[in-house]
């Protein structure tokens, strides 16, 4: 009777158990989204155009920036800060020649945390995105900047056009 009320107690506790555990959770739901930028003729604004040892720097509020080069492409990824309502983007074409030519872009916007699930936690979406370039630039190789979107929650779609 006694070993009988133990298999009866170790069956219901083990029972208890398994339904008390919660199914393992994996992120898969997209994080913060980065700034797409995609890059088109000046002249066929229907043709994408490739922009040449492209280098991108991310300034900080501090000045300091944050490389990331790229090669000929006519689209890219841009992580905006977060921890600031704006961004200052650097964009040197030919980098890799004494011809260089750096433009500065400038986006503003407000952050909103979303939370996304217990496993990913929290992403950062943007709204009322502003974008705004340096006009003291005598030597422009951007001719125009165009904003697709003024909220960025996914990276589904460009969010900015530049026409070069």
């Amino acid at each position: 009777m006694r070993k009988n009320i133990t298999i009866l107690f170790l069956i219901i506790s083990t029972i208890i158990m398994l339904n008390s555990c919660e199914r393992d959770e994996i992120c898969i739901d997209p994080i913060t989204p980065n700034l797409i930028v995609v890059f088109y003729d000046f002249d066929d604004s229907e043709s994408e155009k490739s922009v040449n040892n492209l280098a991108i720097e991310i300034m900080d509020i501090n000045g300091i920036g944050k490389s990331l080069d790229t090669i000929g492409t006519d689209s890219i990824a841009i992580p905006l800060n977060v921890y600031d309502n704006q961004t200052t983007i650097v964009l040197t074409t030919d980098s890799d020649t004494d011809s260089f030519n750096r433009d500065t872009i400038r986006l503003n916007y407000e952050t909103e945390e979303v939370f996304v699930g217990r496993s990913c936690g929290y992403k950062s979406i943007f709204n009322n995105v502003t974008i705004s370039r340096d006009f003291n630039d005598s030597d422009k190789w951007i001719k125009s900047l165009l904003l697709s979107q003024t909220e960025i929650e996914d990276e589904t779609e460009a969010h900015v056009t530049i026409l070069h």
